[in-house]
């Protein structure tokens, strides 16, 4: 598994680091689901999973997993909770077969619904105070604040 864009440039970002998590997690939820997938998707999360596992070896604890799992067992040197989460999550979604599937409502889903939830508050209606000369002469200035902004910024961009 690699994150095309960025990996081998090494510029991911902070968000781009999880991104093999959430994939890795609905891969192994797929195969859950829709079960004739298995033989496609089994194989890349066996052969992802080995990679990452290998190549969790960095940082001061020996044990920080990095973004780019090639099979050579060496860790990439990037560490944070984006490639430890995708390491985690490779891993993981190998366990579809032995764990149970995602909570349901038939199946081990334990929160209760109320679709009139928040009807039965009290009707108060919304009160608003009074405009005073103040709040106008404020909302005058602040007006005359930003138009002057943009008028010199404009000047300032055409000149």
């Amino acid at each position: 598994m690699i994150e095309v864009a960025c990996e081998n440039n090494g510029k991911c970002d902070v968000d781009q680091r999880s991104f093999k998590a959430y994939l890795a997690r609905w891969m192994g939820y797929t195969a859950i689901v829709a079960p004739f997938t298995r033989t496609k998707l089994d194989p890349l999360l066996k052969a992802s999973a080995q990679a990452a596992a290998k190549q969790c070896i960095g940082g001061t604890d020996q044990v920080s997993c990095g973004l780019r799992w090639v099979d050579d067992g060496k860790n990439d040197g990037s560490f944070g909770v984006g490639e430890q989460m995708a390491a985690m999550e490779i891993v993981q979604s190998l366990l579809y077969t032995s764990a149970p599937g995602p909570a349901t409502q038939a199946k081990g889903g334990l929160s209760v619904s109320n679709p009139d939830a928040g009807a039965d508050a009290p009707d108060k209606p919304i009160t608003f105070n009074s405009i005073t000369t103040g709040d106008k002469a404020g909302a005058s200035i602040l007006t005359l604040v930003v138009l002057v902004a943009i008028l010199v910024g404009a000047w300032w961009m055409v000149s």
